[in-house]
């Protein structure tokens, strides 16, 4: 077989394997992720700082807590954890999308992996709605 055969073939097959690999969108989560809205990463005001990992901890913490469980559209929640060096932060979660349904549950890992993108990266925090939820992680100085 000569080796333009050989390459025809080849590269007939990986385009095949390639198109087969590409899924078709019909699950509300694809959908939902076409919908982001672009990361708000504020520009002034207290960041992070050596506090970053504090913020997360506090994220944690709310999402085992307050901020999960069933939200009703446009319900938002709000709590205030402080993170050292005199510093605090805010997090916020909300059903406020422009696909938010009446009612939904957010379980703890959507809570969490939703505000640890604003606190990891936006240095001074960010705001960021995904098709049904929005997330919020805004440090400031002072306390609570």
């Amino acid at each position: 077989m000569k080796v333009s055969t050989l390459l025809v073939a080849a590269v007939s097959y990986l385009g095949l394997a390639s198109a087969a690999a590409i899924a078709n969108p019909d699950g509300d989560d694809v959908l939902e992720a076409r919908n982001i809205e672009p990361r708000r990463c504020f520009k002034s005001g207290a960041n992070f700082a050596n506090q970053r990992a504090n913020a997360r901890d506090a994220a944690a913490k709310a999402c085992k807590g307050p901020l999960k469980g069933k939200y009703y559209k446009r319900e938002t929640r709000v709590r205030c954890y402080g993170i050292g060096g005199g510093k605090h932060v805010k997090l916020t979660v909300g059903l406020t999308g422009s696909n938010a349904p009446g009612e939904r549950t957010l379980g703890y890992s959507e809570c969490y992996d939703g505000l640890l993108s604003e606190i990891m990266n936006c240095g001074k925090g960010g705001d960021t709605t995904y098709g049904r939820w929005r997330f919020r992680a805004d440090p400031n100085e002072g306390s609570c």
